[in-house]
């Protein structure tokens, strides 16, 4: 049998499309597709990865050519109007999440749009006779005037492919749902339906219509021909070819007028590299206590983006002071970050600055975190039932759909009070539904083998010559 030369290996790969990446400049948005198309540079894909520069030297590392995304921090929004928002929470939660999106993502999207198509036709240059397909994160929206009359780049026929990967709940507004946002149960009764449907005729004339105003601005501004019809969020869903759902449909509510072209990929593996693997000095007490009977060990953390650590971290290392049958363990996610002075660390209390949780989750029989989209799809890929103090922006709907999935149990808070957490850590652990349903959903999400699922929907799109 002949083996293949190096020239026949070039050729095979060239064969392949060239795999465009791009996301929103934020570590909840980027990691993810970071993950995915360093699986799909493993299976001979070549990758050129359109993101934040604070990823370059990872995306680098892989293998993947780059280019920036430019912060959405650049320029400041007015700090008056982000008071003012802020002063204009209501118990709806829209407001401020309505001027989030309308500043940092669509006001920004021409800016964005133009530095995506002048990317594009660089890369085409360099590659004239290479199929390029798109795979961007939905946030990011920097493809999505292409979809709506925005003439293709220079050097293209048409506009390339497009799989879009939602990293966070699905938003798509259902009649099934309340508006997004607002943290309202989940019912699909036929008085809940016409509620829905009342709810979305005030919100989208009322708290989001800022956010349609700013959409059109934007698109068109981006070169449209056409702008969508309805809520700003059916066009992330209904824009791209194909969109995959980084979660099993267990994990997210059944919508009956879900867009065709939105599919389940399953959550993404745990990643952990060993050789790299520092272990703190206390590592041992976590190995000890793993699987013990007479001793839990509870992992919490509260992301990299909150920073008051009075808000869980403390109030969790409090509910268990004393306890020697809990061992704590606290990650604060910033290398380099302390409790700060003045903290009473417990004994039972152990603290590192950044340890990543695929590497502490298989050891932990409760996750305690605040919620965000990534964290709970960590404690699901590692088994582990959450207590969840998720309340503002879109965290309140991520706990929602962890509840109804039946693997989490919900704070009611965003900054609970150590008691609060005492009786959620416990609950927890004394009804074992909530392990048995993490572990049902692992290996659901496991089955489901996420990476193969995306790269049959590359292979599809694929042009054979």
């Amino acid at each position: 049998m002949e083996h293949p030369t190096p020239a026949d290996e070039c050729h095979q790969e060239d064969a392949k499309p060239l795999l465009f990446f791009t996301a929103m400049p934020g570590e909840g948005h980027t990691y993810p597709l970071i993950t995915i198309a360093s699986s799909m540079i493993k299976r001979g894909y070549s990758v050129y990865f359109h993101a934040g520069a604070q990823f370059e030297a990872d995306i680098l590392s892989m293998g993947a050519d780059f280019s920036v995304v430019p912060s959405m921090l650049d320029p400041v929004p007015d700090p008056e109007a982000a008071m003012a928002a802020g002063r204009a929470i209501t118990d709806l939660r829209v407001p401020l999440f309505v001027h989030g999106l309308t500043n940092f993502l669509y006001n920004t999207l021409p800016v964005r749009t133009q530095l995506l198509e002048d990317t594009l036709v660089k890369v085409k240059e360099r590659n004239p006779s290479r199929q390029i397909i798109i795979i961007h994160e939905l946030c990011s929206m920097n493809v999505l005037p292409f979809a709506f009359g925005r003439p293709v780049p220079r050097g293209f026929s048409s506009f390339p492919k497009t799989i879009g990967i939602g990293a966070v709940n699905i938003s798509y507004p259902s009649f099934d749902t309340a508006p997004f946002s607002m943290g309202l149960p989940f019912d699909t009764s036929e008085a809940c339906r016409l509620r829905n449907k009342e709810l979305h005729k005030l919100a989208d004339q009322g708290p989001w219509r800022p956010l349609f105003d700013a959409a059109e601005r934007a698109l068109r501004a981006a070169g449209c021909t056409t702008t969508p019809e309805g809520h700003p969020f059916r066009s992330w869903y209904t824009a791209p070819d194909v969109c995959f759902q980084m979660c099993s449909a267990s994990m997210e509510y059944p919508l009956s007028d879900m867009p065709s072209n939105l599919r389940f990929a399953g959550c993404l593996p745990p990643k952990v590299s060993g050789a790299d693997f520092e272990a703190p000095g206390w590592w041992g007490d976590v190995l000890d206590s793993a699987g013990r009977e007479d001793r839990h060990v509870v992992f919490v953390s509260q992301g990299t983006a909150e920073v008051d650590y009075g808000q869980l971290i403390v109030p969790t290392m409090e509910a268990f002071r004393g306890r020697d049958d809990m061992l704590i363990i606290v990650t604060l996610g910033i290398r380099g970050a302390t409790l700060g002075e003045g903290v009473d660390v417990p004994d039972n209390v152990r603290c590192a600055d950044f340890l990543a949780y695929d590497r502490i989750l298989p050891h932990a029989d409760v996750f305690v975190c605040n919620a965000g989209y990534g964290s709970t799809s960590h404690a699901v890929t590692n088994g582990v039932p959450a207590v969840l103090a998720g309340e503002v922006l879109d965290k309140k709907e991520v706990t929602m759909r962890a509840v109804y999935a039946g693997y989490a149990w919900d704070l009611k808070s965003v900054a609970p009070g150590a008691e609060q957490i005492r009786a959620g850590v416990e609950a927890v652990l004394n009804d074992k539904k909530y392990k048995e349903r993490a572990m049902e959903l692992k290996a659901e999400n496991e089955e489901m083998d996420c990476m193969q699922t995306i790269e049959r929907q590359i292979i599809e799109f694929t042009i054979t010559q």
